[in-house]
């Protein structure tokens, strides 16, 4: 190597010496771990992304509450907990008619179109859910943000759906459009499908969730709270099925007619329907969470600096180096 390049090399060392010893004397080498138990609370909307054509989303309310650990590494964050979901959605569904050719029972034995009209149709969806949260985030001043994924399973989930069918007859030999003849199957009855078991599904769910820290809100002495010690939050977020919640058809067809006797409808939730089967459906939460979390004792803070640390930080951390 020649005299002139480790000239050149000396020269660099001795600048990232000179620019490296000041800050290396405060550099924290040991993060600060600090641990806290948090209570949240949210409420949102909550809904279904599928892809089956001409049927509306169902959508309505999901309230949760959870309980955790969340740990700061300086500014990064780790949480985990439980939480605990009702959710509440209800489906209005376009009435739907059908025209079916008849016999009359009677003693003539009158040919005629039937048309049955089912409207005022809904279904109404009720789940209860426990996941156990894992998110990673970051805080910086009053910001923060989490992102990551919650594992669940529905620990109770009902449906129901109800509708209002009619019927009404067209006689070949006749004019005009009779209704509200019982004897002759003509009438206006309630369907409903009655409460059906949802059962067990488990999901796991994105999270998204960015807000920021409110502490200086509750300025006034009697609401006042240590920001050091207890820390709240408002913030929105997101979370978002990985997996369908799609039951193929675990209760058959959404609509079956029955004419045996007359003519009735035996009507079964969408979502569970046999017409569900060759599409997805993965539940969404938007909305807005409430979070207070108390920091737990702790031993106290330590820090290891540079033995070349300045003379103020030797007097904080003692001949060791070492700051308890």
């Amino acid at each position: 190597m020649s005299g002139k390049t480790n000239h050149i090399i000396c020269i660099v060392l001795v600048c990232l010496t000179a620019v490296l010893s000041p800050l290396s004397a405060a550099t924290r080498l040991t993060p600060e771990q600090r641990n806290f138990i948090y209570l949240s609370g949210s409420f949102g909307y909550s809904g279904m992304i599928h892809n089956m054509p001409e049927a509306k989303i169902p959508s309505g309310v999901a309230p949760s509450i959870a309980v955790g650990y969340r740990c700061f590494y300086n500014n990064f964050i780790f949480q985990t907990g439980i939480e605990g979901k009702y959710a509440w959605m209800k489906s209005v569904m376009p009435e739907v008619e059908l025209r079916e050719r008849m016999v009359d029972a009677d003693i003539n034995h009158e040919p005629f179109t039937m048309s049955i009209l089912l409207n005022n149709r809904q279904d109404i969806y009720q789940t209860v859910s426990v996941s156990v949260p894992l998110y990673f985030g970051y805080e910086k001043g009053r910001f923060y943000f989490l992102a990551g994924v919650a594992a669940g399973i529905d620990v109770y989930g009902k449906a129901a759906s109800s509708s209002v069918l009619t019927t009404r007859a067209e006689y070949d030999e006749l004019i005009g459009v009779f209704e509200q003849m019982p004897n002759h199957g003509l009438t206006t009855i309630n369907v409903e499908s009655g409460d059906v078991d949802m059962g067990m599904v488990f999901n796991l769910m994105a999270h998204l969730e960015m807000g920021g820290r409110i502490n200086h809100m509750f300025k006034h002495q009697q609401f006042r709270l240590n920001p050091d010690k207890v820390r709240m939050y408002l913030a929105a977020f997101a979370d978002c099925g990985a997996l369908s919640l799609n039951r193929k058809g675990a209760y058959g067809d959404q609509l079956t007619m029955d004419y045996s006797h007359g003519v009735n409808a035996t009507i079964v939730p969408l979502m569970l329907s046999n017409q569900m089967t060759p599409y997805r459906m993965i539940p969404l939460t938007v909305g807005v969470k409430f979070t207070i979390a108390f920091e737990l004792p702790s031993r106290g803070k330590s820090y290891i600096y540079d033995y070349n640390e300045s003379g103020r930080d030797r007097k904080r951390g003692g001949n060791q180096g070492v700051k308890y």
